[in-house]
């Protein structure tokens, strides 16, 4: 896999914490973005996107990748609170409530490239 740059808009009202299961970890206040490197030996990538509201984590989505499949989720709850639009190598998606969102093709990601993703308000 090629090295991989993931970029994130937080346009919510809540606290983001990034923590990717490399172990690589961001975050962005509320209306702020943060980014992420990868690379190439970092073949098979799940980031927790976790929300806070006074210090406390209200909902978790994630978004995935690897060399044989990509996808994201806004984090699904009784009370829709978040709303996700993307972009992967030029493939858009988004999801407000519904969970995960599979990328197409599923080896997108193969060759590494660029993750952006926005957050807002439900």
């Amino acid at each position: 896999m090629g090295p991989v740059s993931f970029n994130i808009s937080n346009q919510t009202k809540y606290d983001l914490k990034v923590q990717a299961s490399n172990g690589a970890q961001a975050g962005a206040v509320a209306g702020a973005g943060t980014s992420l490197s990868f690379t190439p030996d970092d073949t098979n990538i799940t980031c927790a996107m976790r929300w806070y509201q006074d210090g406390i984590c209200i909902l978790q989505g994630s978004v995935a990748w690897s060399a044989g499949g990509s996808g994201a989720d806004d984090g699904w709850s009784t009370s829709n609170l978040i709303c996700m639009n993307g972009e992967a190598n030029g493939v858009g998606f988004s999801g407000c409530n519904e969970g995960w969102v599979e990328l197409q093709p599923y080896n997108l990601m193969a060759n590494g490239g660029e993750i952006s993703v926005t957050y807002t308000n439900a």
